[in-house]
């Protein structure tokens, strides 16, 4: 499943509660080489065989084999020691006796019957051992994640809850077993478990997973925090996780503010741009539950004859709008983001965006936050660029090749807004083209609400044409920036 499949499951999979936040994440798991002694199971060569033959006939010295076989002794005691040493012949010397008499045992016959020698050698194994459950976990290494690539990624990475390196002793046998057993059908390792000898390597490593941060609908300060994977839910990495304290380590807590609804502060970010008209015909959409099942959410009562033209939208309600914004418009998008990363402007958005302004629509993206004096403070080099240099690139080949693209730098903008022709505009504290979980920063209560009314996505439009046009406070955009190099934002 994608992002926007796993938030739809996710926001209605968990009664009396609602998804108040999430970020993209990677579970921890470690990738251990382990040294291990098997019994591998090897074709006779055909000398060996030979040898067992001419033996089990009732030849019983090595110059009568070698005379039988026609081979030098030089070239058949090495074979004779080889076969001594695997148990399947007895090379000795009974006191009184001139030579050394050769028997085959029983393991040599069954060798025989087999055409195939059982040995005792050591080699190494690659285990995947979950880090919260300690359980191992049957899985390829190559679907996990390295921690540079979750760093380049924007991942965040979940915590371990333990300093304790993994040992023998965590490890199960009878897992190890069946890890081994499904190496031997993969054909990446052949033979039977003996012992584990010791752990040569272990790496970190983190398998893909989006954290969700709920908050209960009966007591707001009440935040859990899920996991869920490709797969679906990870209700035993849940309860390790809260078991040694995870959710007040990710900071959870601050997502606890006790109201029935958005902060203030995000409140406050909307209303700024938000007319009070619209404000006013705000809808808050209420989760009802029960004990049998879960109802889906219901707008409150309205008259027949007034649509609702503006609903409430939480943080995981986000990525949808946008993805359907890409796929349907058809005539214009404009896209105010004061950040943007290559985390959103991936392969995925950007094939979109081609397939969109082949279409022939219309798309404008603003975007930038202005240096100001704070910018050139002792702190500075601890703000965010405004745009990653593989978006920009990837950005400005779209804008080079497509005229009816348009990415204009700004200025001082702490605007989020999306407008979908003149379908629906989303006004928010969401940064569209950046956010998809910062691994250096708490869960945040995001807040939007989205427009319908045809006169309403109109306004909104021309104010953010408006904005791209003069930039902030009247300047032109992009004025006194480079467009190329536009600077570094303040961190939100």
């Amino acid at each position: 499943m994608n992002l926007e499949q796993i938030l739809e499951h996710a926001g209605n999979a968990r009664p009396g509660y609602e998804l108040a936040s999430f970020k993209e994440a990677g579970l921890p798991v470690y990738l251990l080489t382990i040294r291990v002694l098997t019994l591998e199971k090897k074709p006779l060569g055909p000398i060996e065989e030979g040898v067992l033959k001419a033996v089990d006939a009732g030849i019983t010295t090595s110059e009568d084999v070698s005379a039988f076989l026609g081979m030098s002794v030089n070239v058949l005691t090495p074979v004779l020691a080889s076969l001594n040493t695997t148990e399947l012949i007895n090379y000795l010397k009974p006191g009184g006796q001139v030579r050394a008499q050769i028997s085959v045992t029983t393991k040599g016959r069954n060798a025989l019957a087999e055409a195939a020698t059982i040995r005792p050698e050591e080699k190494t194994v690659r285990i995947c051992l979950d880090a919260l459950t300690r359980r191992l976990l049957f899985i390829s290494p190559v679907s996990l994640n390295k921690p540079r690539l979750m760093k380049e990624l924007g991942l965040y990475e979940v915590p371990t809850g333990t300093a304790k390196r993994p040992e023998l002793d965590d490890i199960p046998l009878p897992e190890f077993d069946k890890a081994l057993s499904l190496q031997n059908v993969r054909g990446d390792t052949k033979g039977e478990l003996l012992s584990l000898r010791r752990i040569e390597r272990r790496e970190l490593h983190y398998l893909p997973c989006v954290m969700l941060f709920y908050r209960s609908t009966s007591d707001r300060r009440e935040i859990a925090v899920g996991f869920w994977r490709e797969d679906g839910p990870a209700l035993e990495h849940e309860t390790c996780f809260r078991e040694f304290g995870g959710p007040e380590v990710v900071g959870a807590m601050l997502l606890s503010n006790g109201s029935d609804g958005p902060s203030d502060e995000v409140l406050a970010q909307v209303a700024e741009y938000v007319p009070e008209p619209m404000m006013a015909e705000l809808q808050v959409v209420e989760v009802t539950v029960t004990p049998e099942k879960a109802q889906l959410p219901q707008a409150a009562p309205r008259a027949a004859s007034r649509p609702q033209t503006v609903q409430s939208i939480q943080c995981h309600e986000h990525p949808g709008l946008l993805k359907k914004a890409l796929m349907s418009t058809q005539k214009r998008l404009l896209i105010i983001s004061p950040w943007i990363t290559s985390a959103v402007v991936d392969y995925g958005f950007i094939s979109s965006m081609e397939a969109l302004l082949r279409r022939g629509a219309e798309v404008f993206i603003g975007y930038g936050l202005d240096d100001g004096d704070e910018g050139r403070g002792k702190d500075a080099g601890k703000n965010r660029v405004a745009i990653t240099k593989d978006a920009e690139r990837e950005l400005r080949a779209l804008e080079s090749k497509y005229r009816n693209f348009k990415l204009i730098y700004v200025g001082n903008t702490h605007r989020k807004t999306l407008v979908s022709d003149d379908v629906f505009a989303v006004v928010t504290s969401f940064n569209w083209l950046s956010f998809k979980g910062d691994p250096k920063k708490p869960p945040r209560d995001e807040y939007g609400v989205v427009i319908r009314k045809p006169e309403y996505v109109e306004e909104e439009f021309l104010k953010g044409m408006n904005l791209l046009k003069d930039g902030y406070s009247g300047r032109p955009a992009g004025s006194g920036k480079s467009q190329a190099n536009p600077g570094k934002g303040q961190s939100k």
